[in-house]
Parts: structure tokens; C-alpha cells; sequence
């Protein structure tokens, strides 16, 4: 399996994430979470939605996500 960078750099930033080193807001953890669906890796993809739940999203970035589908 070919990973390409982007692939690698959200990798390392998913992970840094759900280890506390690093912050996001709430459309970057859906964002990054939506490419690491895409790309397989749903297991990181679902563990990042469980992170996003516990943030408040303001007005705009509630759009983002519809848990329903």
C-alpha cells in the first residue's frame, strides 16, 4: 500500500490530536476525519468524530457534520 504525504501528514496530525500535543477546532477535526475515511483508515477517521463531539462548534462549522448521514 502507497501512502502519500497527505496521507502521512494526517496521519501524524490525527494522531497528535487524540494524544493531547495538538489542537484543532471543530471543522479541522471533521475535515481531517472525512480524509482518513477516505483514504481506509476509518478506525483513526472514528476516533477523531468522537474527539469532535466533545467540542462546541459555533454557527458555521455546525453545518459541517450531520451525524444522521
Amino acid at each position: 500500500m502507497s501512502m502519500t504525504l497527505e496521507l502521512i501528514v494526517a496521519r501524524g496530525t490525527a494522531r497528535g490530536l487524540l494524544n493531547g500535543t495538538a489542537t484543532a477546532d471543530y471543522a479541522d477535526l471533521i475535515l481531517l476525519s472525512q480524509l482518513l475515511s477516505q483514504e481506509g483508515d476509518h478506525s483513526m477517521a472514528s476516533a477523531l468524530l468522537v474527539l469532535a463531539n466533545t467540542i462546541h462548534p459555533n454557527a458555521e462549522e455546525s453545518v459541517l457534520h450531520d451525524p444522521k448521514g
